[in-house]
């Protein structure tokens, strides 16, 4: 089963760092951000994005993330969370992605965590947390949103 579920994780590291390929430039808009009240979880993997709008960096995200066959499952102006199924996995695997907007005095603080889920919708479903093993495709991806 340890072997099973290092295999997934391989395999969800692999398919996320695929899925972390550059983003295409998008206009920037100089619309001021409005400031949030909503408190968010401490970042995972994060950036200062300044200059540009929450709409503007969460559009990028969810064409960038569209186009790469992920799909939407939660969506707020300042939270968008996706999915995609793991084809080759062993067992049914699941990868997520979060991304959280914050606001900060500079601009906006765009963060992210990466799960793994095995057995998603079910009674045996295992949520992992796996930030850690993409980290520096993940700070690449987000930094390019920051210049967009």
């Amino acid at each position: 089963m340890k072997i099973k579920l290092q295999h997934g994780i391989a395999l969800t590291c692999c398919a996320l760092m695929a899925a972390c390929a550059t983003p295409g430039k998008a206009p920037s808009p100089s619309a001021t951000p409005a400031p949030t009240t909503t408190k968010m979880p401490a970042p995972k993997a994060g950036v200062l994005v300044i200059g540009r709008s929450s709409k503007a960096i969460i559009e990028d995200i969810v064409s960038y993330r569209s186009s790469k066959g992920m799909k939407i499952l939660v969506r707020t102006p300042t939270y968008i969370e996706f999915s995609s199924a793991i084809g080759k996995a062993n067992i049914p695997t699941e990868a997520r992605i979060q991304y959280t907007l914050s606001s900060s005095a500079q601009g906006w603080v765009l963060s992210a965590k990466v799960l793994q889920i095995s057995y998603p919708g079910t009674k045996k479903e295992k949520i992992e947390e796996i930030t850690a093993h993409v980290q520096d495709k993940l700070n690449e991806e987000l930094a390019r949103y920051a210049t967009n």
